[in-house]
């Protein structure tokens, strides 16, 4: 069974972005737009710290987002998942990395460290 994907590239100014979050949720179910709001609200901050965002709708009515750094194509996208109640969200790097030598074998330990320190000291500011 096939699932219907609508991909929706946000446009960069946020209030633009948010309007266009706003005319896709209302297409959902009130359960549904009720849960996304949050996720809207990341993806209109997302927007304004200048990253593409695309609003990627499934036909059961949930969302997630992908996000890449416009100015850095080479690395992989990063997807912000919500779950049901829209309280919490899971955020996933897909990055390949080549480790065939040492510098990739450092660059895979480079990208690895840098995700991981970066959620620990964000964790430690709250």
């Amino acid at each position: 069974m096939s699932r219907r994907v609508h991909k929706t590239l946000l446009k960069p100014a946020p209030d633009d972005a948010r309007a266009q979050l706003e005319e896709l949720a209302l297409r959902h179910e009130p359960h549904e737009y009720a849960a996304g709001e949050q996720l809207r609200a990341v993806a209109a901050e997302l927007v304004s710290r200048g990253l593409e965002v695309t609003a990627v709708n499934y036909q059961d009515g949930s969302q997630e987002l992908e996000v890449v750094f416009s100015l850095a194509r080479r690395a992989g996208p990063v997807t912000v998942d919500r779950d049901s109640t829209g309280r919490g969200c899971q955020v996933s790097l897909e990055e390949w990395v080549d480790i065939a030598d040492e510098a990739g074998v450092r660059r895979a330990a480079d990208i690895v460290d840098a995700v991981l320190r970066g959620a620990a000291s964000h964790g430690r500011a709250r």
